[in-house]
């Protein structure tokens, strides 16, 4: 198909300057790269997030999703090792013959420039997303509720049962925690069995619009940012941190490295580890009890403002400019 592609008249027309590549999804990354070297043009790959550090968690991607299917079974067997170590390689293959790399963090930039020498860039997922107007000012059943908000993929990597025991744990202090997680995932229904026998109070709803999320940030007192405890993850920061920001909604951090980082310096919320529900527990039993927590101040606003308007545009550019100089 790709070959197919580039024989066509069409594309052989097309003169581009530069071709970039998207991972995921992976076969990007290779498609992209062949047709940069068959166009004679750089090749800037873009990552949205920790690879290829993801793949040395593979045997743990499905942790989260309750006992193992048989179709899991199978997948963790030698063909599937194979085919995860032969997608590595392809995507580390890549990587050590691009132009240069774009990031999404800064911590997996200054990780892949000691590693390969080449022209790197931060260019964070700030981009425009919903906004709304909250009431914060709003009663709120000081010391024993609190609204909490996860809007995001239900998947292996967020490990969101850690969430539901800590809602357990808080109620067996006093505290009912209401859960509301809006998403898709592989652990959807997984979730909800736990939550059921765990008898702790979740809504959880289908992925919605970006407009329709208005609702669920005007009813939240707090929102989760929340991730498993593996290594790669400390150089990811999910995108809907800054959009949590952007909102001015106050964050539970269940995360590390960069994004815990982030949270803190800039105010934007309280952090507790991964894999760690009665931190967790302990932290919503505070906001329950001390609710003036959970009014934040503006700086993760203005911050990711300034990222969106003038830092993340000025780093890509400067990354492109890079590229063609080196051409």
């Amino acid at each position: 198909m790709m070959f197919g592609l580039l024989r066509n008249r069409q594309i052989k027309e097309f003169e581009p300057d530069l071709v970039i590549g998207t991972v995921p999804a992976l076969p990007t990354s290779v498609v992209t790269f062949v047709a940069a070297r068959k166009l004679n043009v750089p090749y800037i790959l873009d990552l949205r997030d920790a690879w290829p550090a993801l793949f040395r968690e593979s045997k743990q991607w499905n942790a989260g999703t309750g006992r193992r299917s048989p179709r899991e079974t199978i997948l963790l067997r030698a063909p599937f090792q194979v085919l995860i170590s032969l997608t590595e390689w392809s995507l580390n293959f890549v990587m050590s013959r691009c132009s240069g790399i774009s990031t999404t963090s800064s911590s997996l930039e200054r990780q892949l420039k000691a590693e390969l020498s080449k022209p790197t860039a931060t260019v964070r997922n700030v981009f425009p997303s919903v906004s709304t107007s909250r009431d914060r000012t709003r009663e709120r059943d000081r010391g024993h509720h609190l609204h909490v908000l996860y809007a995001g993929t239900l998947g292996r990597a967020q490990k969101l049962e850690n969430a539901l025991v800590a809602a357990k744990l808080a109620q067996d202090e006093g505290v009912q925690v209401s859960l509301r997680f809006v998403g898709e995932g592989a652990t959807w229904g997984p979730l909800r069995r736990t939550a059921d026998e765990l008898a702790v109070d979740l809504d959880l709803q289908h992925q919605q619009a970006p407009d329709e999320l208005q609702e669920s940030y005007r009813w939240a007192d707090t929102a989760l940012v929340h991730l498993t405890n593996w290594d790669s993850l400390e150089v990811a920061v999910p995108s809907k941190t800054y959009e949590l920001m952007a909102n001015q909604i106050h964050i539970s951090g269940v995360v590390a490295g960069e994004t815990a980082r982030l949270i803190e310096t800039l105010h934007a919320g309280d952090v507790v580890p991964p894999e760690d529900p009665r931190a967790l527990a302990d932290l919503w039993v505070a906001l329950a009890r001390e609710p003036k927590r959970l009014d934040i101040s503006d700086q993760g606003k203005t911050w990711v403002e300034y990222q969106r308007e003038e830092v993340a545009p000025a780093a890509f550019l400067n990354l492109v400019e890079q590229v063609g100089d080196r051409q």
